[in-house]
């Protein structure tokens, strides 16, 4: 088995210490990413809205079914599983607003689990957006069709 010098160590242990500062980066621009897309989202001043939510993975019951929202003053005010037609489990306010769509991906990108994310270009609120973790805390969130509300 050949060796490699002495002096070729500390060079890999540095070549390290900089791939691990390129994702400290990488995590420090998403999070400025984030943060910017959510202030532009905040300054179209959308009190009332509706969109569509749904996740895939994450084990839960309610997976890869549209979930339709209600947003009134910042709070779910009607959450509908547009797959039956009935409401979707639990209170409706227990469901996401956008803003908290931008807080668990600031949590996620944190944490160092968020893969990817995407913004809708008009509204900028996050239309995809991917986490990883064990099972039960990995998949992928959607949101679709945020529109203003009378």
């Amino acid at each position: 088995m050949r060796h490699r010098p002495l002096f070729f160590r500390p060079a890999l242990s540095l070549a390290a210490l900089l791939a691990a500062g390129c994702s400290a980066a990488v995590l420090t621009s998403q999070s400025g990413d984030i943060a910017s897309h959510h202030a532009r989202w905040t300054s179209h001043g959308l009190a009332r809205y509706a969109y569509d939510f749904r996740v895939t993975g994450y084990f839960i019951s309610y997976a890869g079914h549209v979930i339709h929202l209600v947003v009134d003053g910042g709070v779910v005010t009607s959450a509908t599983d547009v797959t039956t037609g009935q409401p979707a489990p639990g209170p409706a306010a227990q469901w996401p607003t956008v803003d908290s769509l931008f807080a668990r991906a600031s949590a996620a990108a944190a944490a160092g689990a968020l893969h990817d994310i995407s913004y809708d270009p008009a509204l900028d609120y996050p239309t995809q957006f991917g986490t990883n973790g064990p099972p039960d805390a990995s998949g992928t969130t959607f949101a679709s069709g945020v529109h203003p509300l009378p």
